[in-house]
């Protein structure tokens, strides 16, 4: 329609500041840019949308898959709090390390199972480790535990039992 060179046709985009300018293709692509608000928006016929709201705000929106790609690093800073959710499954990998710090709480809760494989497990708690289980086994070819200031207390509610295939000592 050429109504950006056209004085007498509309685009459907006019307003009374003519704050509005869009470029809007025969199949539906549109970037529209709103003076008023400060704000732009671009958007495909299959309703991929990134708008920037003027007000410090970006919002992206893809109806099937987003992909972001880095050829070395990706950084993601925010003032506040980052907040990510799935609808099903979430995965995360690296060829190397994962670490995560908390400044404070660091919690994870599962419905079902929570799974740990590793070559190695060190623990390291600076005040008091509490384990609570409805049943608890540890099993390894060699088991050491070790108070290093105070008594050690085995305490049950009804038997301690201690069995060997071999001998016992108790000293």
């Amino acid at each position: 329609m050429g109504s950006q060179y056209n004085g007498s046709e509309s685009s459907g985009y006019n307003s009374d500041g003519n704050d509005q300018k869009v470029i809007h293709t025969r199949s539906g692509t549109k970037i529209a840019f709103n003076d008023s608000e400060g704000s732009i928006l671009i958007e495909d016929p299959s309703g991929n949308t990134w708008q920037m709201d003027g007000q410090g705000n970006i919002s992206v929106n893809a109806p099937k898959n987003f992909t972001l790609n880095a050829g070395e690093n990706v950084n993601i800073t925010a003032g506040k709090n980052v907040s990510v959710s799935a609808g099903e499954d979430m995965d995360n990998s690296a060829n190397n390390d994962i670490n995560q710090t908390a400044g404070n709480d660091l919690t994870q809760s599962a419905a079902g199972d929570i799974i740990e494989n590793s070559d190695n497990r060190t623990e390291i708690v600076e005040k008091d480790f509490v384990r609570q289980a409805y049943s608890s086994s540890e099993i390894a070819s060699e088991v050491t535990i070790f108070s290093q200031k105070e008594n050690m207390t085995l305490q049950s509610g009804k038997t301690i039992e201690m069995n060997s295939t071999e001998k016992s000592n108790m000293f």
